[in-house]
């Protein structure tokens, strides 16, 4: 899902990407989370985001995509886990 949306962003006519800014689970940060911001994709490929410095971050790990003052999307935690 968070793919999909992201595509939106690049696409959309009246919304910027580079405007927004992506969390995503990050191990050893603080929280164990890192927030980007759009402008630091350089690609948006089918199993992951390339970064400038050719990050790879894969989708399912992406938690939260907000663009000014709004949330998005926020990925659904099962409580079952």
């Amino acid at each position: 899902m968070a793919r999909k949306i992201l595509n939106q962003l690049l696409w959309h006519p009246e919304m910027k990407l580079s405007s927004c800014k992506i969390t995503y689970i990050h191990r050893g940060s603080s929280q164990n989370l890192k927030t980007i911001s759009g402008s630091q994709i350089k690609k948006i490929e089918k199993g992951f985001l390339i970064l400038e410095e050719d990050l790879q971050i894969p989708y399912h790990r992406i938690i939260k995509i907000e663009c000014p003052d709004i949330l998005i999307w926020k990925k659904r935690i099962s409580k079952d886990k």
